[in-house]
């Protein structure tokens, strides 16, 4: 989701330590437009949870608690409603059921612990985005636009995404396939707006490949989009296979980071969702692993061959460790 231009003082704020760049950038440009879901979002997103839906979802290993679990911020319960810890990660939630809130919980879930042996296939990652207090919301655009004009927690946590659970702000909310993708013939807005968050983690603990400004990665998406562009271009080269508009630089970086794990972990093929690919091919051009490997080497190579724990089974929201 996009936070509105309203929120970004205070948002900045609570961004402003670590590794500053990274995260003031992908805040900063929260009320930017974001079209790639905006089809149906409306109806898909306040559909009713099916009796089916809430049978898988009271098998998830993830608890759901009614108080903020950090002593000192009981504030956060005048706007939230319902927690989950992932790994130390708290995901938020403000009027969502409890299947929304426990899919979007498994979805991180899944993304740190892809093998589901019950701890995260790289600890590092979960204990920088932990130790510094990132948490997620699922909430509307009317808790958000209350929560930022208060002083609840604008010393003490951080965020870089979230989603809508309510058909309101129909650009960015949130498609929810109860159950997954596979499952549900849907999208799964989750799939971006987490991994946006789990990112910050490789960002920060590996900026040699994953930095935003100057990295492996950054190389990978400069020939992506047919040369280096500080600024965006009037025209993307011929043959460029990743055309993002409307944003800074650094956050090119960050969605085309998502574009290359969920294009690896094979969501975008035509065998998943026949439709998927052809409905962004206006912001990228890969639909399979196969042809990331044959196209975009570089990301390919980053992705799977340096030994990082970047996700290879599509998460479905539903986390059953087997530990």
């Amino acid at each position: 989701m996009r936070l509105q231009s309203s929120a970004l003082v205070l948002a900045a704020l609570i961004v402003l330590t670590g590794c500053q760049t990274t995260e003031f950038a992908e805040v900063a440009t929260e009320d930017s437009a974001h079209t790639e879901d905006s089809t149906n979002a409306d109806s898909a997103d306040v559909a009713d949870v099916p009796e089916s839906a809430k049978e898988l979802y009271a098998t998830s290993a993830l608890e759901i608690v009614k108080s903020f679990p950090v002593s000192g911020m009981e504030c956060m319960d005048e706007f939230f409603d319902s927690y989950v810890d992932v790994f130390g990660i708290n995901v938020i939630a403000s009027g969502a059921s409890d299947e929304r809130l426990l899919h979007t919980a498994g979805v991180l879930a899944q993304y740190l612990d892809n093998d589901a042996d019950g701890t995260p296939d790289d600890p590092a990652i979960a204990k920088y985005l932990a130790d510094n207090n990132y948490v997620f919301p699922v909430w509307t655009v009317e808790v958000r636009e209350e929560f930022w004009s208060a002083p609840c927690g604008i010393d003490k946590i951080k965020m870089v995404a979230s989603i809508y659970h309510t058909g309101e702000h129909s650009g960015t909310d949130g498609l929810w396939p109860i159950g997954g993708i596979e499952r549900s013939g849907i999208w799964d807005s989750n799939l971006e707006e987490v991994w946006h968050l789990v990112s910050v983690g490789f960002y920060n603990r590996y900026p040699d490949d994953f930095d935003d400004r100057k990295s492996a990665l950054t190389a990978a998406m400069d020939a992506a989009r047919g040369g280096y562009f500080p600024e965006e271009p009037s025209n993307y080269p011929d043959g460029a296979w990743y055309t993002y508009t409307d944003v800074p630089y650094p956050v090119h970086v960050h969605e085309y980071f998502y574009w290359a794990v969920v294009t690896n972990f094979g969501a975008l093929s035509p065998e998943i969702l026949p439709d998927r690919c052809e409905h962004v091919k206006a912001e990228w051009r890969i639909c399979s692993k196969a042809d990331l490997q044959k196209i975009d080497a570089a990301v390919f190579e980053l992705l799977n061959n340096r030994g990082y724990a970047i996700p290879k089974i599509i998460p479905d929201g539903i986390y059953l460790p087997v530990s």
